[in-house]
Parts: C-alpha cells; sequence; structure tokens
C-alpha cells in the first residue's frame, strides 16, 4: 500500500462536543481530491469525546491538550503538530458540503492570498445575509452585504478558514482564548499586505455557539468585550483609537445598559473587560509592538475595507444609529468604505 502525504492539515478544536463530532467527521472524511490529515485538539473534555474519535475515527490524530486552551490556544496546539503548509481550521459543529476542500484550496492559488473562508451557512441566519459579503466595523462587529465582489470579504470566519503556515506560523494570541481572534487574524493579514479571499465554491452548516452555550455569561461576556477593544488598541494608529473613542464608550453605555436584561450581558464581564486593560497596559503595549513591526501597508487601506455602519439597519432605530455613524466618520475623516465612494 502506497502512503498519500498529505497537502492539507484539518485542525478542529473540540470542547465537550461529542454530540457534533460524528457528523462533522464523517463529512469531512468524504472528501476527496486533496490529501488530508486531520486533526482533533480535545480541551480537556469530559464528555468522552476523546475515546469517541479514536474508536469510531482512527485515522484522526487526537491531541489532548490537558486543560482547556480555548478555541485560540487549541488551534495553535493544532498548528504546531500539522505537517502541512495549508491548514485548515473547522468547527466541530459543522457539516461540510461535497468539495468545501477543494474550493478553500483552489481559493489560495494566488500566492499573495494568505487566508481564505468558505460560504458559512449559520443556522438561523436569513438567506438575503449571504447575497453579499459582509465586512466589521472599527469596534469588530460584524455587518452583513456590504461587498458587491463575491470573491471579497474582510477577514476569514474562523468556522471554516484555510491560511498558510509559513506566513502565520500560530495563527493566532492564544490570550484571546475565544471571540475575535479570527477578527485578530483577519487584521494582522490585512496590514502585512496579504489578501484574504471568500469562495463559494467551498460550502458548509453552521450550528453556531455549540460550545459557547455551554459557557457562563460573565465569562462570555468578559472576552467579547476585551477582545473587540484589543484588536482596536494592538493594530491602529493613535489617531484612529482617538477616533474610535466615542464607539468604545456608546458599545459601553449601551451594553451596560442591556445588562440589567438576563438574557443580554453580564455586567461583571462587561466591567472586567474594561478593568483588565488598567492591569495589563504592558502586556497591551508589547503586543502591539510586535505587531506593527510587521505591518507593511498604510492603516488608511486596511481602514477602506470596514464599514461605518454598526448594525445591519434593519430596524428603524438601525439606520438612524448607521446615519448618525456615517455622519460621525465623515466628520473626523475616518475613511471607512462609505466614505470612499
Amino acid at each position: 500500500m502506497i502512503d498519500i502525504v498529505p497537502y492539507v492539515s484539518i485542525i478542529i478544536v473540540n470542547y465537550n462536543g461529542k454530540h457534533f463530532l460524528d457528523d462533522c467527521l464523517s463529512s469531512v472524511y468524504r472528501q476527496n481530491g486533496v490529501p488530508f490529515e486531520v486533526i482533533m485538539v480535545d480541551n480537556a473534555s469530559v464528555d468522552g469525546s476523546a475515546e469517541f474519535v479514536q474508536e469510531r475515527y482512527p485515522q484522526t490524530r487526537v491531541i489532548r491538550s490537558g486543560q482547556n486552551l480555548g478555541f485560540a490556544g487549541g488551534n495553535n496546539l493544532g498548528a504546531a503538530h500539522a505537517q502541512c503548509e495549508f491548514i485548515v481550521l473547522l468547527n466541530n459543529d459543522t457539516i461540510v458540503h461535497d468539495g468545501w476542500l477543494f474550493g478553500l484550496v483552489d481559493a489560495m492559488k494566488d500566492p499573495n492570498v494568505a487566508c481564505a473562508s468558505s460560504l458559512i451557512k449559520t443556522i438561523g441566519i436569513p438567506e438575503r445575509y449571504y447575497e453579499k459579503n459582509g465586512s466589521i466595523n472599527i469596534l469588530g462587529y460584524n455587518v452583513m452585504r456590504i461587498f458587491d465582489e463575491p470573491t471579497d470579504i474582510f477577514y476569514a470566519g474562523g468556522a471554516s478558514m484555510i491560511y498558510r503556515k509559513s506566513i502565520f506560523g500560530p495563527p493566532f494570541d492564544g490570550d484571546y482564548f475565544v471571540y475575535g481572534e479570527d477578527v485578530y487574524l483577519g487584521l494582522r493579514t490585512r496590514f502585512m499586505g496579504f489578501d484574504i479571499r471568500h469562495t463559494n465554491a467551498s460550502r458548509l452548516d453552521h450550528i453556531g455557539n455549540g460550545t459557547a452555550k455551554t459557557q457562563k455569561s460573565a465569562f462570555l461576556t468578559f472576552y467579547q468585550e476585551r477582545n473587540r477593544i484589543l484588536n482596536i488598541l494592538l493594530f491602529f494608529s493613535a489617531g484612529t483609537i482617538l477616533k474610535s473613542i466615542p464607539y468604545i464608550a456608546a458599545n459601553l453605555f449601551g451594553k451596560l445598559f442591556l445588562s440589567v436584561l438576563p438574557t443580554k450581558y453580564s455586567l461583571a464581564g462587561i466591567l472586567r473587560a474594561h478593568g483588565w486593560f488598567i492591569g495589563n497596559w504592558g502586556i497591551v503595549m508589547e503586543k502591539r509592538r510586535k505587531l506593527r513591526s510587521e505591518q507593511r501597508v498604510n492603516e488608511s487601506a486596511v481602514i477602506a475595507m470596514m464599514t461605518g455602519k454598526l448594525t445591519n439597519g434593519e430596524s428603524t432605530i438601525g439606520r438612524i444609529i448607521n446615519a448618525l455613524s456615517l455622519f460621525y466618520s465623515r466628520l473626523v475623516a475616518l475613511p471607512v468604505r462609505e466614505n470612499l465612494r
């Protein structure tokens, strides 16, 4: 028997997601046309996930982390064990379609493309949101239907993406743990001068928040809020950070107001997120110096791919908020996509 050398390393990070793994892995192993290896990083699950995969899918390399490293740290650990230049990150709560892997690899033909993203259809998201790809605003929120070209996208979503190991090595900052780490990688890619592509030829279904649903609200709120602000502080100039302060303040006060609702945000998580920067400013500045040393393009080129909208504008309030945000962005000469038209 002749061994086939893998061309792609597929990393699946798992934390107590045994109920997702059969559907996910069976769909992955139906892929053809590209030799691949599958690495599952198990973040100290207690539901028998690792044992299930070893028994049911023995061709999978199972890496037991010994502790919960989160999505960021888990993928970094998987990347350290990956054999291939092309690395695919895939959520465990997904089912990939036929041709998913080939579509991702094909999107990387241009050597200046460092990352590419699949068409990820998440349960509960209206179909109209897939007509155009979205972008992010300065706060890191996704806003749908921004780009006209189907290959354009600001960053590759971590639920299903491919990247070149030789450019990034470990893809994420492990301190992010969960949330905002794929935006981090997108910003890093853009500032390094590489391209990011989207491909509709690679498709999958995504349940969404499959692992996050098991976590406490304060825990999730902390990482959501902390990582959004951290992305601003790590990548953008002092001038842009100053222009972002009204956005950060409005986001903070809006979240504090909504935290009185039991199904929204955790007050403790919000306060901890903002307080984190007081005791960790030295860490932030060290991370910032390292990232800015590898930047090769002016930030205006990166911001030009971002949107000045804050919401999808589906409601009257949303449209008013967007109008105010776009007015402010023009007032302070923030070169977001809408201001360049």
